[in-house]
């Protein structure tokens, strides 16, 4: 089950979506897309996302205190939460 996300979120979500789709990606690759942001406000958005159901964070292979994330595909999103309406 996924839930809404801020719009604020969803704003960086397509940012990283563009340049990710569903690849897997660390944490400072998508610093280097969301230059802008600082890396707390980063930390808070891959928080809300993961609480959301919509990214979802592995631990990497070499290093297992770094972190490897996925993003979910907008249209699975769409699809899931869909289906959630029907079954209410």
């Amino acid at each position: 089950m996924v839930n809404p996300i801020p719009k604020w979120v969803w704003k960086r979500y397509a940012v990283i979506w563009q340049k990710f789709k569903d690849k897997p990606f660390t944490f400072e690759q998508a610093q280097k897309e969301l230059k802008h942001l600082d890396r707390n406000l980063i930390s808070v958005m891959f928080n809300e996302l993961k609480n959301a159901g919509w990214i979802a964070v592995n631990l990497g292979e070499g290093d297992s205190r770094k972190r490897v994330y996925n993003l979910l595909n907008p249209l699975e999103i769409v699809e899931s939460a869909k289906n959630d309406v029907k079954k209410n």
